[in-house]
């Protein structure tokens, strides 16, 4: 029974060992306190969070309805037959004038048509007799759809309706000079099927409403056992400790103690004392009426009479050797008493909690039903929701594009800060186009490189010597194991295959070649000079530069995939959370993702034109810092050979070596303009333009409005509730209702 989230939270602590009753004042309970909790009971609030409860539990033939029949003065039934068919709530409350009304909380699982009927079942009496109780509860039977109390199966066995219900029958008892007190009544457990009366199935089902009902921190379980039986036998002990391991909150109801065979009393003063199967909140034992008893009584006055039974109770204590027993944890009057006790101490002591735990609770639902968003049954409301997607993904991607991330979803989860992501790209891409986008190292000033090879002097002839090097050098580089030194950071996440045709999937990034560059210059420029006079050929450069910076490519491409998937995944994620509603969000995805693959290939291009056109294109620049470095160059290796001729090849006689040194010297200088033209340049527009922050940036591709290019039937494809969301919904906003109408309960 109940919604199976039903909060356990807050937990019940030991309840202590109570006092004897006896100098207990009448007037034990908090009555507003109790009220209020029953009222909350009566909203649905229990299915919710927890209340604080007594719950009756016992075998079928324990003796439990005479205990309920005794305690709440109710005039249940007696029948050979199973007669509790759902859960009863029992409910004593103080008013002016008596009044008994009899109701029906439906149960969680019922249809919204079947909740009205039940919650329109009202019946209010003045008084209220076995007959007419009979007759009201075969009203409740019939409109729950479960058998009446003495109602069989058909004739062949077979079952029209169900032996149990999940709805609960509530008794309200009002009158002048009551104490509130509330008690749920389960049905009884039983062992074996009756034929024509119960199954196997009918008591798996009743043993798990028993556990339902008594594993809550805040119930008192009232375990019923006869005491003419073996209590070691008795499984609702077993069932009750499961609920309850330290028996902090069991109170075991002893009933039939004058079945308890001469001689034998004294296992029933072991429970009493605590000497046997303990409990916190120890034994208390009835003498109910027997059924000889109840059909004597009738004869004599056609009526059972409480009294009646009152008196023969106070007579069995009365005599030894019962006499010796505690008044206090003996008879109905004093079981009341306690009873109320405990349930009072129990709200005073959960009360505070409740009132948070449901302030808490509504909150979340509220929360909960936000995401969920706005009923959508009209083309009108689906457009309407899928623009406060629209306007909340806007709001919280531009938070995050400006690099606020005091938004708390932002803050939780760190794949939304996406500046900073694309900053530590962006520091990545720019260290491995310096380090490792050059095929060789420049001839510097540190050594690295330099081109002191005393073979260098030998011959001309070692032009095809250094050209087979070079060449099985770039061999074993291509055919090696490539590109490995990419340090972190990368994207980690989620792979994405709807990306697979947009990616790059292949890089070629070649490890520099440590070979001395001067070589492989003088190399190309023994295979491509002319006839004439030794003099710098402009038509070499190109050559060199499209060698020297190939690279670039690989690095470049790998950078603006990981910039892609940042976003792609960012796009995802943000959409998960202004949508969590997977089948809409996915249909949302799916509506966008030609638009967002045709973006992230225009990013792509647009950063391979601009690869193009420096791999390819004229080799010019206007900045005055390729004059600079290329003069500060020839100084610097004019200074060095004045110091140490023999250390510059370019200071030899020979005017070949001169002319390969100026080349170096004019790929360096301009190397050192581009490389920093071309990173701003991939950064600027190929990252931020087409992917960020630009008029076509995949990210502004969910804007507001994206709805206008939709017809209705593409709006209640992707907008339209399934039955799950629908359900969904409704159980919220029942829960949100009984919770606020709880928590005006609480606060009034």
């Amino acid at each position: 029974m109940g919604d199976s989230s039903r909060s356990n939270t807050m937990y019940f602590d030991a309840i202590p060992q109570m006092e004897p009753i006896d100098g207990v004042h009448a007037q034990l309970s908090d009555q507003d306190l109790l009220q209020k909790i029953d009222k909350l009971r009566e909203l649905g609030v229990h299915e919710f969070v927890s209340l604080p409860q007594l719950v009756v539990v016992g075998d079928q033939s324990s003796g439990k309805s005479s205990v309920l029949e005794a305690v709440m003065q109710l005039p249940l039934p007696r029948s050979g037959t199973l007669c509790t068919r759902f859960a009863t709530n029992i409910t004593f409350q103080s008013a002016p004038k008596p009044r008994i009304t009899v109701s029906i909380i439906p149960g969680p699982s019922r249809s919204d048509e079947k909740k009205k009927l039940l919650q329109d079942f009202k019946r209010e009496l003045t008084a209220l007799d076995g007959g007419s109780f009979l007759s009201i509860l075969n009203e409740a039977c019939d409109a729950m759809g479960v058998p009446k109390p003495e109602e069989l199966f058909d004739v062949d066995g077979s079952k029209s309706k169900p032996t149990f219900s999940e709805d609960v029958f509530k008794v309200e008892l009002c009158g002048p000079g009551r104490d509130n007190l509330s008690i749920i009544d389960i049905p009884g457990i039983f062992r074996l099927e009756t034929a024509g009366t119960t199954t196997l199935k009918d008591m798996a089902m009743v043993k798990k409403m028993v556990d339902y009902w008594i594993k809550d921190e805040r119930t008192i379980i009232l375990a019923v056992i006869p005491i003419n039986n073996d209590i070691a036998t008795q499984e609702i002990l077993s069932i009750a400790k499961e609920a309850d391991p330290k028996g902090l909150r069991t109170l075991g109801i002893l009933t039939k103690p004058d079945m308890v065979g001469d001689g034998e009393e004294g296992r029933v003063f072991d429970l009493i004392n605590g000497k046997q199967h303990k409990l916190t909140l120890g034994y208390h034992v009835l003498r109910n009426l027997s059924q000889k008893d109840v059909d004597t009584q009738k004869n004599l006055n056609g009526r059972n009479d409480s009294l009646s039974r009152g008196t023969k109770e106070q007579e069995f204590f009365n005599k030894k050797p019962w006499s010796a027993l505690p008044k206090s944890r003996v008879g109905v009057d004093e079981l009341k008493k306690r009873l109320t006790v405990l349930l009072t101490d129990m709200v005073k002591k959960e009360f505070p909690n409740i009132k948070s735990q449901l302030a808490k609770d509504l909150v979340l639902a509220k929360k909960q039903l936000a995401m969920i968003g706005t009923e959508r049954a009209t083309p009108q409301q689906q457009r309407v929701y899928l623009e406060e997607i629209a306007a909340k993904f806007k709001d919280l991607s531009k938070l995050a594009l400006d690099g606020d991330y005091q938004d708390e979803i932002i803050q939780n989860d760190k794949c939304l800060r996406l500046p900073t992501l694309i900053a530590n790209r962006c520091d990545l891409f720019e260290k491995e186009i310096r380090t490792k986008g050059h095929t060789y190292e420049f001839d510097n000033d540190e050594g690295n490189g330099s081109g002191n090879d005393e073979d260098d002097d030998d011959d001309d002839d070692e032009a095809t010597s250094i050209a087979s090097e070079n060449e099985s050098a770039t061999d074993e580089n291509e055919s090696g194991k490539g590109y490995e030194d990419k340090p972190t950071p990368k994207p980690i996440g989620p792979v994405f295959p709807e990306l697979d045709n947009v990616l790059s999937q292949s890089f070629n990034i070649l490890d520099t070649n440590k070979t001395n560059i001067l070589h492989w210059i003088r190399r190309q420029y023994l295979e491509s000079r002319g006839y004439g006079l030794p003099a710098i050929d402009i038509r070499i450069l190109p050559v060199l530069w499209q060698k020297q910076s190939s690279n670039w490519s690989g690095i470049t491409l790998s950078f603006i995939n990981d910039i892609i998937v940042y976003v792609h995944d960012f796009i995802c994620r943000l959409l998960s959370i202004v949508c969590p509603e997977s089948k809409v969000r996915n249909a949302l995805l799916s509506f966008f993702m030609d638009d967002l693959v045709a973006k992230y290939s225009s990013a792509i291009k647009h950063v391979e034109y601009i690869l193009k056109v420096e791999h390819r294109g004229t080799l010019l620049t206007k900045n005055e810092s390729y004059s600079t470095a290329l003069n500060d160059m020839r100084n610097a290796r004019q200074g060095k050979a004045t110091e140490d001729p023999a250390a510059d090849p370019a200071k030899s006689n020979s005017n070949e070596k001169s002319v390969v040194q100026d080349q170096h010297d004019f790929l360096h200088a301009y190397y050192k303009v581009a490389i920093r033209r071309f990173v701003d340049t991939v950064i600027a527009q190929g990252m931020d333009d087409y992917l960020l922050k630009g008029d076509n940036s995949p990210i502004k591709v969910i804007n507001l409005s994206f709805t206008s290019k939709m017809n209705d039937d593409q709006i209640n494809d992707i907008a339209g509730e399934d039955a799950f969301t629908k359900g969904e919904r409704l159980a919220l906003e029942e829960k949100i209702k009984a919770l606020e109408e709880g928590r005006k309960e609480l606060n009034s």
